[in-house]
């Protein structure tokens, strides 16, 4: 019986196999949107690791709102910041005061250091942790490759790697 019902949920046209089918991309969606939301928050506090080594003031804030978190600010939890939060900011670091003592690689080490999040899958790549490709684990997978493009340095991360030192003035 068991056998059979197990065929039955297998075949294509089976109610069973189109639920089954809804729940693997139910899941590999909510897999996409968890891992993307905590990608974007490790991301932000990435910078702050280097930082943290230095005299440098900044600021986190948690759902910034457009000119708020500038002033220093935290936000509250309302329309404005969501709608800030879906333009593509859950967290943001903002250095408020540079020393001049700092260095420039420091700098740029703390603009660089969300690449960090690169790390699962360079350890895939070298074979040294389990490859969700290989073993076709998708939600894995899409876990992976989420969290590897958070890891991608944003235009403002170049900038600050490219034109650090402009911090010093205007910090």
């Amino acid at each position: 019986m068991h056998a059979a019902l197990h065929r039955f949920a297998l075949d294509a046209g089976s109610p069973l196999f189109a639920l089954d089918a809804a729940g693997h991309w139910l899941a590999l969606g909510l897999t996409f949107v968890a891992t993307l939301a905590a990608g974007i928050c490790a991301h932000e506090l990435c910078h702050v690791v280097p930082l943290s080594f230095t005299n440098a003031e900044y600021t986190v804030s948690v759902l910034p709102r457009a000119g708020v978190a500038a002033r220093g600010a935290s936000a509250p939890t309302d329309w404005p910041a969501l709608k800030h939060v879906l333009a593509g900011s859950l967290v943001r670091v903002e250095v408020t005061r540079l020393p001049r003592a700092t260095p420039e690689w420091l700098l740029r080490a703390a603009a660089l250091a969300p690449l960090a999040l690169a790390v699962p899958f360079a350890l895939v790549a070298a074979g040294l942790a389990p490859n969700p490709f290989a073993t076709g684990d998708s939600v894995a997978t899409v876990a992976l490759v989420t969290v590897t493009a958070c890891a991608l340095p944003s235009p403002a991360d170049w900038a600050v790697v490219w034109h650090g030192s402009d911090l010093y003035s205007s910090a």
